[in-house]
């Protein structure tokens, strides 16, 4: 049998090999991992040598895997990852005796109807959360380099070093202000576009799969402003004359506090997944776990 202790096994190799597979670039690779470009050069010929494959090939100004290094990347990163998990100092979490901080990144507006459920027992608990809200490349760059611990949201695809877990499925509704929007609902579909909209938008931009639905029917809306702050606009909304298309738990929940009113929408829209995401790295770790064991019941409360 071969022997573990062969100097050719070298665990910074293999590090090198996965942060040049994530970052597709030396410069980049060397500063993720913290050491100088040469450093990283020198590792690459290490393991071209020891493999007899180029590994990663110059194309532009990008560093590509050939195939023998795609076909390596799962079973060298799960390697880097049951060692990471193997030298993990946490065996045990007990929530209620050992002090814990997490960084979750999720919108507002599960902030306010997921989130806040997780700190029912904030008395008695040890536990510390810190909510932000990143835009979604940012989000899972956040869980590669550990600044975040866990990010919620609408997730269709997530890294292939990511685990993913589903929560609830969503769907959509109207909200507006009676008082300023004088409908009844249900609301028609000339209703819905004879207004103004105010749209929730994590990238900030004016338009959403709601114009392409619109679209479809040979219909269009004119959305007057976006905002990246979901829990903005039932506040805009009590002042203005306009309509929003929110998710419909937020927009219920917005309803009961503040007087506004919702509607189905006038055309049928696919619902869509919340779902949790986590780097691999904390796959064991029993506080990590405990979290995502805490928001799964949270999310089936919903």
């Amino acid at each position: 049998m071969r022997s573990i202790h062969s100097p050719a096994l070298d665990l910074n190799l293999i590090k090198v090999f996965d942060a040049l597979l994530e970052a597709r670039s030396v410069s980049r690779a060397a500063d993720s991992l913290g050491v100088s470009q040469s450093a990283v050069s020198h590792a690459l010929g290490r393991l071209r040598v020891m493999v007899g494959d180029p590994l990663f090939v110059r194309t532009g100004n990008r560093m590509e895997p050939t195939p023998r290094a795609q076909r390596l990347a799962e079973p060298l990163r799960e390697l880097l990852l049951g060692a990471a998990r193997a030298l993990s100092v946490e065996e045990t979490f007990d929530p209620y005796r050992e002090e814990r901080s997490f960084t979750i990144s999720t919108s507002d507006s599960l902030q306010a109807v997921l989130l806040t459920g997780i700190l029912r027992d904030a008395c008695t608990l040890r536990v510390s959360v810190a909510l932000k809200t990143l835009d979604p490349d940012a989000m899972f760059d956040a869980l590669d380099d550990g600044t975040i611990d866990l990010a919620i949201g609408y997730m269709p695809e997530v890294r292939r070093w990511h685990d993913r877990q589903f929560l609830y499925a969503e769907n959509h509704v109207c909200l507006f202000d009676p008082a300023l929007v004088p409908l009844t609902p249900p609301v028609s579909l000339e209703d819905y576009t004879r207004y103004p909209h105010l749209m929730p938008s994590l990238r900030g931009g004016l338009s959403s799969f709601i114009d392409d639905d619109l679209h479809a029917l040979g219909a269009k809306r004119r959305v007057a402003a976006s905002t990246t702050q979901f829990l903005a606009i039932p506040m805009m909304l009590t002042q203005a004359p306009m309509i929003s298309t929110l998710p419909a738990r937020l927009a219920h929940f917005c309803a009961k506090a503040t007087g506004l009113a919702t509607s189905p929408l006038p055309f049928p829209s696919e619902d869509f997944d919340v779902s949790m995401a986590w780097h691999r790295r904390n796959g064991g770790s029993p506080s990590h776990g405990w979290l995502r064991q805490r928001i799964a019941e949270e999310a089936a409360r919903l």
